[in-house]
């Protein structure tokens, strides 16, 4: 009877103003390519990087890259600091950014993108930050390798310029993050803004898929019913939405020095894995391990095959990923860390 109720209600939602409708995909490159894109932002820095109270401005600046035969691409856009802990000053240095394109950009790997999320290096001087931002880049990968019901990411390398000759250019890895509209209309279906959404009256099979995969990247930040990095997609209103997750900065496997696990969660490092999902049967439970058996050797190469990531940085990732398959191939482990902790109420 409840589920029935919430089943109308999402209905009544998905009709009314509860999801956000937009127009039909189109083409969109930027996410259709693999290879590393070498872009150039030209922006007054400073007062781009001082800007991150609330109520935060959009700044001019010119987004330029070399396309094709080497035709030189220069696209006006604006920038605003964007982000919640790591737009703290405390947090990064230099904080994610939203790209926002104002003017066409037809015939560029930017056509089709409006409103574009990057994420940034967190700490200039630190050259380990470099390598947390492939390892979080890594992790949207190994999840598209599970579902296309997922955030696409394209690797950026970004020499910041500074248009008033304040400062010397800066060169950094970052990402482009796939827009969640974009994420839902390519999923065939719109974004559904309710919380307190069950996890088991999503999609409850990928509820499932999700919290391992969750538990296999060592992150606990994250919520369905509270829509913490998480999107609810609704393809049908008489179907379950599916949850999509992202932002996995605070995951053991990035294991960034100022994530911190919730002290509830009775675990000191956010490197020691906890599972976070819901109690299914021991038939559930299987069918999302050999799902993930299946992808072993895949998220291994991800790693291993990242000309980016350092030597010492691809043997901690691939280490932590290897300790998963430890687990699942040991059944007192799969007991003890599944069924053991495993919730049963919201």
């Amino acid at each position: 009877m409840m589920y029935s109720l919430r089943l109308l209600l999402i209905t009544f939602l998905f009709l009314t103003s509860g999801i956000r409708v937009f127009a039909q995909d189109t083409r969109r490159p930027l996410f259709e390519a693999e290879d590393i894109v070498k872009i150039t932002i030209t922006a007054n820095m400073e007062s781009l990087l001082k800007d991150r109270e609330e109520e935060r401005s959009y700044h001019p600046a010119v987004l330029s890259y070399t396309q094709g035969e080497g035709n030189s691409v220069e696209i006006p856009l604006r920038l605003r600091v964007r982000g919640n802990f790591r737009r703290q000053k405390s947090t990064c240095d230099f904080p994610p950014l939203l790209l926002n394109f104002d003017t066409l950009t037809q015939n560029t790997i930017f056509e089709g993108q409006n409103k574009l999320k990057l994420v940034t290096h967190c700490k200039t001087k630190s050259k380990g930050f470099d390598q947390y931002v492939l390892a979080e880049y890594l992790i949207y990968k190994m999840y598209n390798q599970l579902t296309d019901s997922s955030f696409r990411v394209r690797l950026v390398q970004v020499v910041y310029q500074d248009s008033a000759g304040k400062s010397e250019p800066l060169e950094k890895f970052g990402f482009f993050i796939e827009d969640e509209d974009q994420v839902a209309t390519r999923m065939g279906g719109r974004i559904l803004e309710v919380t307190n959404v069950h996890p088991d009256k999503t999609n409850y099979i990928w509820a499932n898929h999700l919290a391992v995969f969750e538990y296999m990247v060592g992150n606990t930040d994250w919520s369905i019913s509270g829509l913490h990095n998480i999107r609810l997609v609704m393809m049908n209103p008489a179907e379950p939405p599916v949850a999509v997750p992202y932002d996995f900065d605070w995951a053991g496997f990035v294991n960034t020095p100022y994530a911190l696990p919730n002290p509830e969660l009775g675990i000191v490092s956010v490197k020691d894995r906890l599972f976070r999902g819901f109690c299914r049967t021991e038939e559930e439970f299987a069918a999302s391990f050999q799902l993930f058996q299946q992808k072993k050797e895949v998220f291994l190469q991800l790693i291993e095959g990242n000309e980016w990531l350092d030597s010492k940085s691809k043997t901690s990732l691939s280490k932590y990923i290897l300790q998963f398959y430890d687990i699942l191939d040991n059944p007192k482990s799969v007991d003890r860390e599944f069924y053991q902790n495993c919730r049963t109420t919201k």
